[in-house]
């Protein structure tokens, strides 16, 4: 398994271990414990050693070449060697391997991984509800008279780092009433009266996304009902509906759907999408997996959005919302 900054999460469930901006090669065997072929120095290998479960780290500056001789000396035999996400596994990685004896038994190995990878177990649960009130909590320090994004910003991310999280990813729309575009922003920004914030946080490697919106003025009523409808909308997910059913007839909640998305880790990614609402889901998700869904209404007096972490339901129960 590759595993960089930027695609973390499937070594990190099985590890504990996440590459800050360097890159490494898990090696899982049949039988023994996994190998971590890591392009650091080994000044840190005591310090992957101590925050991971690995039975053994080898520096690896060529992770490529690193991964034949260790096949070279665990597989005297070429054998089916199952990578995730195999047509994203970087060249410089790949092309040694592929053209070494094993190059033939490559196979993708992305579905397998999937299969095991949800549903979520109660540890995972309870780090991502930890995540999770970090988020809230941060969301709370937004100051009341915020004018401009760096300032909501800043007190974003200073309450989620003090509250431990490792990694925290905001993203704004700053003015409702000019487009519900979520942002990264690289400079500033005037807010308007009504805004949005979408917030990534992972604790230990456990990553949950809210999204709010603000209003510098009295919260509207529409946006309380808009919460409800959230709520109900979440309920009617589970592993065999992938997809937001049509309000009912004569409901009094507000708005009409203009986006949705529902994402969970089932590779290296921290989220990946397994359903919109512009395409059916590609394929099923257990009940019991930990999700995020994301939901966009256009209300009379203009867009909400909100965003939250879900656990999906399973044997007719409705998916439960962790927070």
């Amino acid at each position: 398994m590759y595993t960089s900054f930027a695609r973390p999460s499937a070594v990190a469930w099985l590890t504990h271990f996440v590459p800050y901006w360097n890159e490494a090669l898990l090696v899982v065997q049949p039988s023994g414990a996994p190998v971590l072929l890591a392009a650091f120095s080994k000044r840190v290998h005591d310090w992957i050693r101590s925050v991971s479960h690995l039975g053994e780290v080898r520096s690896a500056p060529d992770l490529g070449r690193a991964a034949v001789n260790l096949l070279e000396e665990r597989l005297p035999k070429p054998s089916s060697i199952g990578i995730l996400e195999l047509d994203a596994l970087p060249w410089s990685v790949a092309e040694p391997i592929a053209n070494s004896r094993y190059g033939g038994g490559l196979v993708d190995a992305t579905g397998l991984f999937a299969s095991i990878r949800q549903p979520a177990d109660e540890v995972e649960i309870r780090l991502a509800r930890r995540a999770a009130a970090i988020a809230v909590q941060a969301f709370k320090a937004i100051p009341t008279g915020a004018k401009r994004a760096s300032e909501l910003l800043s007190a974003l991310e200073r309450s989620a780092r003090l509250g431990g999280a490792e990694e925290v990813l905001p993203r704004i729309a700053p003015d409702l009433r000019a487009g519900t575009t979520l942002c990264r922003l690289e400079g500033d920004a005037l807010l308007g009266e009504r805004y949005a914030v979408e917030l990534s946080v992972a604790y230990k490697a456990t990553w949950v996304r809210i999204t709010r919106c603000v209003s510098t003025q009295a919260v509207p009523p529409s946006w309380r009902a808009a919460a409800d409808r959230f709520v109900e909308t979440a309920g009617r997910l589970n592993e065999a509906n992938l997809s937001l059913e049509p309000q009912v007839a004569g409901s009094a909640r507000p708005g009409k759907t203009a986006a949705w998305t529902l994402e969970t880790c089932r590779g290296s990614p921290p989220l990946s999408i397994v359903a919109t609402g512009e395409a059916p889901s590609p394929s099923a998700l257990p009940g019991g997996s930990l999700a995020c869904l994301s939901l966009q209404l256009e209300l009379d007096d203009g867009p909400w959005l909100g965003g939250e972490p879900l656990i999906l339901g399973s044997r007719g129960q409705p998916s439960r919302l962790l927070i």
